[in-house]
């Protein structure tokens, strides 16, 4: 983790020392203990301070080869930043491709072009700004609103987007005068305008490929585990252990490099349904010294102002001052952190067996003969059996699968104040672009899908903004370009399996870890990630809810009705329905308006 920043002027005068050390001010958050360096390069000043901890050497934050001058916030396990720049002048964005690890990059070449470029899953992040022959770029979104041409308007057009995902994806942002550059793409920025293509080019399962036999996915998938946790981990590094699959797969890989590793979990004091037990369990079983940290509900709501501001966008859940609180904790014992993030978008985690199961009953109907097939879809489809009426092929984009579903058209209708914000459609116009850029097995296309919004938009933001403000480097096994490759390169059904009556999601991770694990049933739990908060908005967190919803319609230029929000409210607060995660988006982005004056 670091920080980089810069300003670059494609006429006039070069920029103001005073405007670009801003800026750097801005990022410098996310480099404790790194010294900013600022580079000029014909009218452009780019800069970057890197994260540096007792006994770690510092990475190079700015590198100048030949006419090109490069600011970048990277943690590299293969390739080095020298070596990239040289041979960006020949080669281009395609000299990214021998680099491996989190990485941001801003680079001006010496034609005076700024590129902006980001990993393949985008763990590191980097936004812009550009008006006429200026361009700005920052890791974050709040050192950009303190340039005199960037407004705080929103970008009301994206709200729907927002609204039926609770975020929105890259380039688009809640800003109308900031972008974000997507994960692997690459964005060139000259006097010209801009444009954005995608550099990083994921092979997939071919539709149809036959699957290896079970050893061999098995040792393939672990292998390559052990390997990224092993580069991760030198130096030392905790664990966040939740005590699913994903963490504790981390974990135990660990312990073979770490003698006695710290692992962390989080619990709100007052949560009814507290799990971090079993993390303690499969702590003590791996010989981890385990922490737990426990939040209060007052705790977390004097978080989520704070934790807003250092999103610079809505946070996507509450769950994000937990983590926060997690990282601040961890910070004490070790500055980095292996997280199990991207376990279920990489392995086929979270809601893949039901998807599989939705794509099996689908595959029976489909290899009916085509008069029976066509009569049977649309005696489907007239029934409400829209899994059944869809086609193989196109099934995640006909479901509309893609990350998170909060307000569907009908619910941000009777919510938006404004009939032109709703955007019938705005779900599918989002999703289809996604699942157009690969063919592959239907399985793999959601995949695909889930890591190019939820993963990058979601888990991976969150988790960069909660670290950085605690001062802590997180970084992903999970996302190791060699395991990517592998977990990719299988088949949809190889990683979600099919045994006897059920659908068995991260097949090859859970039998991995069979025999190392507490015992059997450790294996079957269902994915533990951040508490959910849907019940505490009706026990603790009731005035919250109904302050925050009151100052939401209370505004005179909010977005939205005030008697649809107040009958969400009261029907969530009687147990009449769980408007839990539509009440926390709205509460969310009020606090994100409040936050950040937009």
């Amino acid at each position: 983790m670091g920080g980089i920043a810069g300003l670059v002027h494609f006429a006039g005068d070069a920029p103001a020392d005073g405007i670009v050390d801003a800026l750097m001010r801005g990022v410098a958050h996310r480099g404790p203990g790194g010294v900013p360096v600022v580079v000029g390069a014909d009218g452009a000043r780019v800069g970057a301070v890197p994260f540096v901890a007792a006994g770690q050497p510092a990475a190079p934050a700015v590198v100048a080869v030949g006419g090109a001058r490069a600011a970048v916030d990277a943690r590299l396990y293969v390739g080095g930043w020298e070596s990239v720049v040289a041979a960006f002048a020949a080669q281009g964005p395609g000299a990214f491709a021998a680099l491996e690890g989190e990485w941001a990059l801003a680079l001006v070449d010496a034609a005076g072009v700024l590129w902006l470029a980001r990993d393949p899953l985008g763990t590191r992040p980097l936004f812009y700004a550009r008006s006429g022959a200026r361009a700005a770029f920052a890791s974050e979104i709040p050192p950009l609103l303190g340039l005199p041409w960037v407004s705080r308007e929103i970008a009301t057009d994206h709200v729907a987007e927002y609204l039926s995902f609770r975020y929105v994806h890259a380039p688009r942002t809640l800003l109308r005068d900031v972008s974000a550059v997507p994960a692997g793409h690459v964005v060139r920025i000259d006097a010209r305008g801009v444009t954005v293509r995608r550099w990083a080019q994921p092979a997939w399962a071919r539709p149809g490929a036959p699957v290896p036999a079970d050893r061999d996915i098995v040792s393939a998938v672990d292998g390559a585990l052990q390997r990224a946790v092993a580069r991760r981990a030198a130096g030392g590094a905790g664990v966040l252990l939740s005590g699913g699959l994903d963490s504790s797969a981390i974990l135990h890989h660990l312990r073979a490099v770490v003698a006695r590793p710290h692992s962390f979990t989080v619990a709100l004091r007052d949560d009814p349904a507290d799990e971090s037990a079993f993390a303690a369990r499969v702590a003590r079983h791996m010989g981890a010294e385990h922490h737990l940290v426990l939040v209060s509900s007052h705790e977390l709501v004097d978080g989520l102002a704070a934790c807003t501001r250092a999103m610079g966008q809505p946070l996507p859940g509450a769950a994000a001052a937990l983590q926060w609180r997690l990282f601040d904790a961890a910070r004490s014992h070790t500055p980095f952190v292996l997280s199990g993030d991207g376990g279920d978008e990489v392995l086929a985690g979270r809601a893949a067996d039901q998807i599989a199961r939705r794509l099996r009953q689908n595959r029976r109907l489909s290899a009916l003969p085509g008069p029976l097939r066509r009569v049977a879809q649309g005696v489907a489809g007239r029934l409400g059996a829209a899994d059944l009426a869809a086609s193989q092929a196109g099934f995640g984009l006909e479901r509309n699968i893609g990350g998170s579903s909060i307000f569907h058209t009908h619910d941000r209708v009777e919510i938006l104040r404004d009939p032109g914000l709703v955007r019938p459609g705005i779900r599918r116009t989002v999703l289809e672009p996604l699942y157009q850029e690969v063919v592959t097995d239907p399985l793999n296309a959601v995949l695909h899908v889930w890591q190019r919004g939820w993963l990058a938009e979601d888990s991976l933001a969150r988790s960069d903004r909660m670290a950085a403000k605690a001062g802590v480097e997180v970084r992903y096994p999970l996302l190791d370009g060699g395991l990517v490759a592998v977990a990719n390169g299988l088949p949809g059904e190889a990683k979600v399996h099919p045994v006897r009556w059920k659908h068995v999601t991260k097949w090859p991770l859970r039998e991995a870890l069979r025999g190392h694990m507490p015992n059997g049933a450790f294996l079957e739990r269902p994915k533990r990630s951040m508490p959910p908060l849907d019940r505490w908005l009706r026990g603790p967190g009731q005035d919250f809810l109904r302050a925050t919803t009151e100052r939401l319609v209370d505004d005179p230029s909010s977005l939205f009705v005030p008697s649809a929000v107040r009958r969400l409210v009261a029907e969530h607060l009687s147990g009449a329905a769980n408007h839990g995660l539509r009440l926390w988006t709205l509460c969310l982005f009020r606090l994100w308006r409040e936050e950040l004056g937009v």
